[in-house]
């Protein structure tokens, strides 16, 4: 079992210890806690997220625009001059 510094307080602690004895962090050998962990991993979701929505509305807006603007055209018809 080796000894790693608290992310906390620096006070010594094994690396499976779930709390700190000292100031009481919990898991204290890791760099980063839970709710960082979870922050960082829901940053980077919304971030694909976002990413995702932005390129299909991107898509649909280059698709569907020009068909729609054709069908409410209607047809094209030729004006004869007299």
């Amino acid at each position: 079992m080796s000894l790693v510094p608290c992310r906390a307080c620096g006070h010594e602690v094994d690396t499976s210890a779930l709390a700190c004895p000292q100031c009481g962090a919990t898991n204290p050998g890791h760099k980063y806690s839970r709710q960082q962990r979870n922050f960082v991993v829901a940053l980077i979701q919304l971030s694909i997220a976002a990413i995702l929505l932005g390129w299909g509305g991107w898509y649909v807006w280059k698709t569907t625009v020009p068909m729609v603007r054709e069908i409410l055209s209607g047809p094209q018809t030729e004006q004869t001059r007299e």
